[in-house]
């Protein structure tokens, strides 16, 4: 909510939710993660980069995986998913992966470090 007051339209209104019967296919393996909470954001037009993805796994054990997991995305969507060319630079540029505990956040956006400082404030 914070990200979205601040950016407006450079978030909020350039997401929707993943519906979870999607999620695996976009982040192959997650399925297998036992978590207590997985929000997935995404842009509603592919060419955006804006997409997070939030994590609370069950097992700490767990956390590792997830990391993966989310950098395969970034990988995958440096490696052409992305397909324009400014959007590839933008997944290559502008992706973090941050942990606090049992939970996991994956940003790509133009503002990423601003979504890491508003994650970490909330510990």
């Amino acid at each position: 909510t914070a990200l979205a007051d601040e950016h407006g339209e450079n978030f909020a209104a350039n997401t929707d939710v993943v519906e979870a019967g999607m999620h695996n296919d976009m982040y192959p393996g997650i399925a297998d993660i036992e978590t207590k909470q997985l929000v997935i954001l995404q842009p509603m037009m592919g060419a955006v980069v804006c997409e997070i993805a939030l994590a609370e796994v069950a097992n700490a054990d767990d956390v590792e995986a997830v990391k993966t997991i989310f950098q395969s995305r970034i990988d995958a969507q440096v490696d052409g998913g992305a397909w324009y060319p400014e959007s590839i630079e933008g997944w290559q540029n502008n992706s973090r992966i941050v942990t606090n505990g049992n939970y996991v956040m994956m940003i790509a956006w133009q503002y990423a470090d601003d979504a890491v400082t508003a994650f970490n404030e909330l510990f």
